[in-house]
């Protein structure tokens, strides 16, 4: 990895857009880890400070994500202020709202509010923490909002909080900071009655996946895999489901009006079937909503948006560091996953987006986002090469300069320790 010896022009964009919460050592470091998330290959504190020019020992960086006196509160209301105003100006309110969680895996024991949770991709349990996060969709634009730690009730003790309650909090944290969204997605996990009743009493829709076991209420009392056999075939709709890299998925579907165990009002159930198990009638998913007057395609079409946050999840995995903090304390491993949600922000709705208008915002991922700010953080190294070049011609003494840290180059001679001292942004 090259060092890191200026800040691209996401990350200037962000030192403008959060400057207030924090003091101006404080921005500095910000500045520093959000840059090292997107663009080193070891995303850990150590492995960020290790490729900063000019770096301090890694325990300034460590102590601005453990103990500095910042508030996170702060900066989640100015990141929720950037993703208002963005979706305004650009005309993309009125989005989706999905509930989902996932583990971030790590193999450290000693890891505050660390646990064993049953992953179902893997189908069994892993150590890691458990996040309840919440995610906005709307046409072409996905965008990760906010998260929970979810700890053991046996670690937890009294501040426990199930996964629910966490996505209530997730819920009214938007409404909050006037984040507009207008149907919740979640899946059956979440499928309750008090949190639907919950949502409709904020004026939301919603739609979920059904399991096989929810009681319908049809003349009697059934399950829904038992009720839904007896739909005529001839009810069937053929559903097609397009998908963002161009894959379509074709389904046949059937709705219906009914009362569901438990629920005072009457929702829309979906049956579908995907289109090679529809003669057989084998495997069938279903879903369901609040919204008795929507179509068939308008339910599993929104229900289909997701895997949005799954694609999130992959990316801030991958190309953001989700699971590479070794941080012991939860206080700094929050913090570091504010600063992925804060990145993944920069990259979606920064100043080159800004520029370029939609077509770089729905084209772009966040690996080719980072990869283009990597290419910043190379051009800024070539300048500085051929800065130091001017005065100082042997190639190792460049590269040399170029890594130290602000220790070593307070012990250079002075005409060097000038012309490198404009290169850190």
């Amino acid at each position: 990895m090259l060092p890191i010896v200026g800040y691209p022009s996401v990350v200037n964009f962000g030192l403008s857009a959060f400057g207030d919460v924090f003091s101006r050592p404080q921005l500095r470091h910000f500045g520093e880890y959000v840059t090292g998330l997107m663009v080193c290959q070891n995303r850990t504190v150590q492995g960020i400070n290790d490729n900063l020019f000019a770096r301090c020992d890694q325990s300034a960086l460590n102590h601005f994500l453990t103990d500095s006196p910042w508030s996170e509160e702060e900066l989640d209301r100015k990141r929720h202020e950037l993703v208002r105003d963005r979706l305004r100006e650009l005309r993309l309110g009125g989005g989706t709202f999905i509930i989902d969680d996932t583990i971030s895996h790590h193999v450290g024991k000693h890891m505050e509010g660390a646990g064993w949770h049953h992953d179902t991709k893997e189908g069994k349990p892993v150590w890691g923490h458990q996040l309840v996060t919440s995610h906005y969709v709307k046409r072409w634009l996905s965008l990760p909002l906010d998260f929970r730690i979810y700890i053991k009730e046996e670690q937890a003790g009294e501040s426990f909080k199930t996964k629910l309650e966490f996505a209530r909090e997730l819920v009214e944290q938007a409404v909050k900071h006037g984040i507009p969204f207008s149907c919740v997605v979640f899946d059956t996990w979440y499928f309750s009655l008090d949190f639907v009743d919950f949502l409709e009493g904020l004026g939301k829709d919603w739609v979920t996946r059904c399991k096989s076991n929810r009681i319908v209420i049809s003349w009697r009392r059934r399950p829904i895999s038992e009720w839904s056999r007896g739909l005529p075939k001839r009810d069937f709709e053929r559903v097609v489901l397009e998908h963002k890299d161009g894959s379509k998925e074709v389904y046949y579907a059937c709705s219906r009006t009914v009362r569901m165990e438990g629920f005072e009002r009457r929702a829309r159930v979906v049956v579908s079937y995907s289109e090679e198990k529809f003669d057989k009638r084998e495997d069938p998913y279903f879903y369901c909503t609040n919204r008795t007057d929507w179509e068939v395609r308008k339910i599993m079409r929104t229900y289909a948006k997701r895997p949005e946050v799954d694609a999130f999840y992959k990316d801030a995995k991958q190309n953001l560091g989700m699971e590479e903090y070794e941080l012991r304390k939860i206080g700094g491993i929050k913090r570091h996953l504010q600063m992925i949600l804060t990145a993944h922000t920069l990259l979606s709705l920064g100043p080159a987006d800004r520029a370029a208008g939609k077509a770089m915002v729905y084209l772009e991922t966040i690996g080719a986002a980072c990869r283009r700010v990597f290419a910043e953080i190379l051009r800024f190294f070539i300048q500085a090469v051929l800065e130091i070049g001017k005065r100082v011609k042997d190639p190792a003494r460049i590269l040399r300069v170029l890594s130290s840290s602000r220790k070593q180059l307070g012990r250079m001679r002075g005409s060097v320790k000038t012309l490198i001292g404009g290169f850190k942004s």
